[in-house]
């Protein structure tokens, strides 16, 4: 069971109201359109910052594969002593 939401602040109950009178709807339907459209928006936002920040991640990978390999591949023996320990 969910706990009702109770709006204290007059302007935005004013606002849900007249929404709901100009558009036809009760005050229970005016908001849940109202936050399901906005909650799409942000869900869209998301995926689109998302989407950029991979196709960023993916260009900083091309520019690293790109590099010369320069010297020999590093071996344990190049970073650890015979006990182990980091050189």
């Amino acid at each position: 069971m969910t706990v009702p939401i109770q709006i204290r602040n007059d302007d935005v109950v004013r606002d849900i109201r007249l929404l709901a009178a100009l558009t036809g709807r009760s005050i229970t339907e005016a908001v849940a359109e109202s936050v399901r459209a906005r909650l799409a928006d942000a869900r869209r936002q998301r995926r689109d910052e998302v989407g950029s920040i991979r196709l960023s991640v993916r260009a900083i990978q091309d520019r690293f594969r790109a590099l010369p390999v320069v010297g020999s591949d590093l071996t344990d023996a190049d970073l650890y002593d015979e006990d182990g320990l980091p050189k």
